[in-house]
C-alpha cells in the first residue's frame, strides 16, 4: 500500500507533535517493510529528504506572521503535482487546512480514501479564557466561524481520526464525516525511567531542589501565563525549580521570565531523542497547563519515563492522567495547579515502573500504527465495494 501524509502542521527545523507523529510513523512503516510511505510538508525551501525509508517532499512555504515557525502551503499546484506523482492508495491530511480538497483534486477519478487526522481543534483555541474584554468579545464571535471552517476543511474526508474520547464527543453531532477514536502512542524504547544511582541532573539546576518540567510549544494555546504564575507560587512555598524546554512565538517572553524569576530555567528546544528522554529523567513532575490539547504526547513520554503529571482537567490530558499517575487541576487556576504539584512533591513517590506499566499496557506507537493501517485497509475495501455496487447499478439502469 502506498501511503501519503499531507500536513501543514509540520515544523521545518524545529520540534512539534506532528513532527513526532511523522517520525514515529516513518520508523514503524520502515520496520514493517510492507508499505511505501511519502510525506509532503511545508519547508523553508523546496527539497526532498528521507526519514528512515520515507520520502519527505518539502515545499517552500511562507511563515505565518504571528507564528514564524509554522508555515502554510500556498503553492498548491506543486503539492497537487507531487500527489499525482506519488499515486497513493490512501492519503492522510491534517484537518486545519484545505488539504483534503487538494488531495481530491489531484487524485481525480481514482478511488482513493482520504483520511483526516484531527491534530488541532481550532474552535477550542478561540474559546480559551482571556482577560481582555475586547479579545473575549472577538473570541466569542470567532468561535462559530472556526467551527464552520473546520467542518469545511474536513468535508472531503472519508473518515476523521480523533485521539481522545473528549474530542470524539465534541465533534459528534456537528455534521462531520464518520469519526474514529484512535489514541496516539509513545516510543517505549526511547522513554524509560532513570536507572542510574541517585537522580539525573540538569546543568545549572540545583540537584537538591525539586524540578518541575514544561515541554512544548511556546505559543498562546499552551497557557504560559498560568505556567509562570504557578511557578511563582510554588517557588515561594517550597523552593521548587521550573525548567522550560521548547520554542515558538512566545520565546522572548519566556526568556525574560527565566532571567527575572528565581528558580526558573529556559533551555530552548530539546530535540526529540536521547536528549529529550534524559530531560524527563531529570524531572520530579511534568506540568501541562494548556486547555486545548487534543491528546498530550508529552504526558505519555513523561509517564513512560516514570514521571508523574499535573495537567488541566480538560481535553485529552483529562483522559490520560488517571488516579495514581498525577493530578488534574482546575483549568486556568494557578493556585490549584500549584497545590496539586506541591502535593505530588510532598508525598512519597511510587516506583517509576508503576507509571510505565500503565503506558505499556495501553499505549505504544506499534499498537497505534497497526490499528491505523487497518483503518486504511478497511476504507479501501469499503470504497472498492461501493464503486462495484455503483457500477452494477448503472449497468442495470442502462439495460432497463
Amino acid at each position: 500500500m502506498r501511503i501519503l501524509d499531507l500536513t501543514t502542521l509540520y515544523i521545518d527545523g524545529s520540534e512539534g507533535g506532528v513532527n513526532t507523529y511523522l517520525r514515529e510513523k516513518a520508523r514503524y512503516l520502515s520496520e514493517s517493510g510492507l508499505h511505501t510511505h511519502t510525506a509532503i510538508v511545508p519547508g523553508r525551501k523546496s527539497e526532498t529528504t528521507s526519514l528512515y525509508s520515507t520520502l519527505v517532499h518539502k515545499v517552500k512555504s511562507p511563515a505565518l506572521p504571528s507564528n514564524p515557525q509554522h508555515r502554510v502551503f500556498v503553492d498548491l499546484r506543486t503539492v497537487c503535482a507531487l500527489i499525482k506523482e506519488t499515486r497513493p492508495d490512501v492519503v492522510e491530511v491534517d484537518c486545519s487546512f484545505l488539504l483534503g480538497y487538494a488531495a481530491r483534486r489531484a487524485i481525480g477519478h481514482r478511488n482513493v480514501p482520504i483520511v483526516g487526522f484531527y491534530h488541532v481543534h481550532l474552535p477550542m483555541l478561540y474559546k480559551r479564557p482571556v482577560q481582555n474584554f475586547i479579545r473575549r468579545h472577538l473570541a466569542s464571535r470567532t468561535e462559530p466561524m472556526a467551527w464552520r471552517y473546520t467542518r469545511f476543511c474536513t468535508a472531503p474526508c472519508h473518515r476523521i481520526l480523533v485521539t481522545s474520547r473528549d474530542m470524539y464527543w465534541r465533534l459528534r453531532g456537528h455534521d462531520f464525516p464518520p469519526l474514529e477514536f484512535l489514541p496516539l502512542g509513545v516510543n517505549l524504547d526511547l522513554f524509560q525511567p532513570w536507572s542510574g544511582a541517585g537522580k539525573r541532573t540538569i546543568r545549572g539546576v540545583n540537584p537538591k531542589a525539586p524540578v518541575v518540567l514544561f515541554v512544548g510549544r511556546l505559543s498562546p494555546e499552551k497557557n504560559l501565563p498560568l505556567l509562570f504564575r504557578t511557578h511563582e507560587i510554588l517557588h515561594a512555598r517550597c523552593g521548587s525549580q521550573l525548567v522550560i524546554a521548547g520554542d515558538g512565538p512566545l520565546r522572548s517572553r519566556t526568556e525574560r521570565f527565566a532571567r527575572r524569576q528565581p528558580g526558573a530555567f529556559f533551555i530552548g528546544t530539546c530535540p526529540y531523542g536521547e536528549e529529550l528522554a534524559q530531560l524527563y529523567q531529570s524531572a520530579d513532575v511534568l506540568i501541562v497547563p494548556g486547555e486545548s490539547e487534543t491528546f498530550g504526547l508529552i504526558i505519555l513520554e513523561a509517564l513512560a519515563s516514570g514521571v508523574p503529571v499535573v495537567a488541566a482537567r480538560r481535553g485529552g490530558p483529562a483522559e490520560l492522567v488517571e488516579p495514581g499517575l498525577g493530578e488534574l487541576a482546575e483549568p486556568n487556576n494557578p493556585e490549584d495547579f500549584a497545590s496539586k504539584v506541591e502535593a505530588l512533591l510532598g508525598r512519597e513517590r511510587p516506583p517509576a515502573q508503576s507509571y510505565r506499566r500503565y503506558v505499556e499496557d495501553r499505549y505504544s506507537w506499534e499498537r497505534m500504527f497497526h490499528r491505523l493501517v487497518d483503518v486504511y485497509g478497511s476504507l479501501r475495501e469499503e470504497l472498492a465495494a461501493s464503486s462495484t455496487s455503483e457500477t452494477a447499478a448503472r449497468g442495470v439502469a442502462e439495460r432497463a
